[in-house]
C-alpha cells in the first residue's frame, strides 16, 4: 500500500500528539524519528501518516490538509461535547454540507487549519 505523508511544522511534538492522538482519536503513534519529529497514523487509513516535527509555524488561512471520516455529523457531535486539553479546537459552529458531502473545520494547537470531510455516494 503507498503512504501519503503530510508534513506539519508544530510547536509541540506532545501537544500535537495529545490533539491528534487523544483529543480528536483520529490518528495513532506510529514512528519517533528522533530530533523531535514523529509520525502518526490516521487510524481509519493506514496510508495517511502526519510527520511533525517542531519547527516555525507559519500563520496561514489555508487549510493545510483533509482527512476523510465515515460520518461528519458523528464527528463534530463528539468534538463539540470535548473539553480540549490543548488550546487545539473545532472552528466550525455547524457541519457544512454542499452537494457532493460534508465537512468541518479544525485547528490544531500550533494554528494548523485542516478540513475533516465525508463525502456522498451518488
Amino acid at each position: 500500500m503507498k503512504k501519503v505523508i503530510v508534513r506539519l511544522k508544530t510547536n509541540s511534538i506532545t501537544d500535537a500528539e495529545l490533539f491528534y492522538c487523544k483529543e480528536l482519536e483520529l490518528f495513532e503513534f506510529y514512528q519517533d524519528y528522533g530530533m523531535e519529529t514523529i509520525s502518526l497514523m490516521a487510524k481509519e487509513n493506514s496510508s495517511f501518516i502526519l510527520l511533525l516535527t517542531t519547527g516555525t509555524v507559519t500563520d496561514t488561512d489555508e487549510y493545510l490538509f483533509e482527512l476523510e471520516v465515515n460520518s461528519c455529523t458523528a464527528t463534530f457531535d463528539k468534538l463539540r461535547q470535548k473539553e480540549f486539553e490543548t488550546t487545539g479546537r473545532l472552528l466550525s459552529t455547524a457541519v457544512f454540507e454542499y452537494p457532493l458531502g460534508k465537512s468541518i473545520a479544525i485547528k490544531d494547537p500550533s494554528n494548523n487549519k485542516f478540513l475533516l470531510f465525508e463525502t456522498f455516494n451518488p
